[in-house]
């Protein structure tokens, strides 16, 4: 529950700037920091395996899946900048 709520505090930062490779990187390295300490996960694999069973998903997967659901819910409305973002 606790890991859910940083992990979603730390996604509401994909909504306020752009997303570089570095950023995605940056994210997921504070992420990793979390589990580590909640979890005393002692390395990238029991990070991972930790991650996996909580459901905390990759950066990447977030980013992807925030990006899709945007792009879906402009795409359903009768704006016509959003229509362009097809």
């Amino acid at each position: 529950m606790v890991s859910a709520l940083l992990v979603s505090i730390l996604m509401h930062g994909t909504d306020v700037c752009p997303m570089n490779s570095a950023a995605r990187h940056s994210l997921q390295f504070a992420i990793n920091k979390i589990v580590y300490k909640i979890f005393g996960a002692m390395s990238l694999d029991a990070c991972i395996e930790i991650s996996a069973h909580f459901g905390i998903e990759s950066v990447e997967n977030l980013v992807a899946n925030r990006r899709n659901r945007f792009i879906n819910r402009c795409g359903e409305t009768d704006n016509c900048l959003c229509q362009m973002l097809r």
